[in-house]
C-alpha cells in the first residue's frame, strides 16, 4: 500500500477523534481489511475503502460519550470508555462504603483515612500542574465531567431525602454524606491518574 493511501487512511480514523490505543487497533484492521479487499477481490484502493468504511460505519458512528457529556465520539471508543467508567464508579462506590462504615464507629479514624485521600488527590494535581500534564483549564473541565456530575447528583439526591426525613439529624452525622464525599474524591484521584497515563477519561 502506498505512502499517501496509508495518510488517507490515518486523516479518516483521525476524524473520529479515537484515543490513541483504539486508533492504532483500529488502524491496523483498517489497512489489513483493504489491502486484502485490493489483493484478493482485485478493487481499486478508493473502492476497498469504501467498502471498509462502510464496514465499520456502526462502530464509528459519533455518538454521545454519556449522558452528562457533550462531547461526541466513536461508538467503538464509547463502548471501551462506559467499561473502564464502571470500573472507576465501583472501586469509589467500596471506597466510600468501608468509609461510611468506619465513620459509623470511629469518626476520627475517618477523619484520619479521608484526609489521607485528600492529599493524595493533591498530590497528584501538584504533579499535573509542575509536570504541565494538564492545564488549568483542564482540571477546571474536570469539575463537569460526567462521573463528577452523577456524583453531584446523588448528592443532591441524598441531602433532599435527609432534609426531607431526618430533619433533626447533623448533615455531618449523617454517613450517607461522608460516603459521597469520599466517593467524589476518589473519582478525582482515579481521572488524575488515567490522564497522568495517558488513558482516555474525557477529560481532553
Amino acid at each position: 500500500m502506498e505512502k499517501n493511501q496509508l495518510i488517507e487512511i490515518e486523516k479518516y480514523l483521525k476524524s473520529k477523534n479515537l484515543s490513541s490505543a483504539v486508533f492504532a487497533e483500529v488502524y491496523d484492521h483498517f489497512v489489513m481489511q483493504i489491502s486484502e479487499l485490493v489483493n484478493k477481490q482485485e478493487l481499486s484502493f478508493t473502492e476497498a475503502f469504501l467498502q471498509t468504511k462502510f464496514n465499520w460505519q456502526n462502530e464509528l458512528e459519533m455518538v454521545k460519550a454519556d449522558l452528562f457529556s457533550f462531547k461526541r465520539i466513536a461508538k467503538i471508543e464509547k463502548s471501551i470508555l462506559q467499561d473502564r467508567f464502571k470500573k472507576m464508579m465501583m472501586i469509589a462506590f467500596v471506597f466510600s462504603l468501608i468509609l461510611g462504615t468506619v465513620f459509623y464507629f470511629n469518626e476520627n479514624v475517618y477523619l484520619g483515612v479521608q484526609g489521607t485521600l485528600i492529599i493524595i488527590y493533591l498530590l497528584f494535581l501538584l504533579y499535573h500542574f509542575i509536570f504541565r500534564k494538564m492545564s488549568f483549564s483542564e482540571y477546571t473541565k474536570m469539575s463537569f465531567h460526567p462521573l463528577l456530575l452523577r456524583n453531584l447528583l446523588l448528592m443532591l439526591i441524598i441531602l433532599s431525602v435527609n432534609t426531607m426525613f431526618f430533619t433533626t439529624e447533623n448533615l455531618w452525622s449523617f454517613p450517607f454524606n461522608h460516603m459521597a464525599v469520599t466517593f467524589s474524591v476518589v473519582l478525582q484521584i482515579q481521572l488524575l491518574y488515567f490522564r497522568a497515563k495517558k488513558i482516555n477519561v474525557l477529560l481532553t
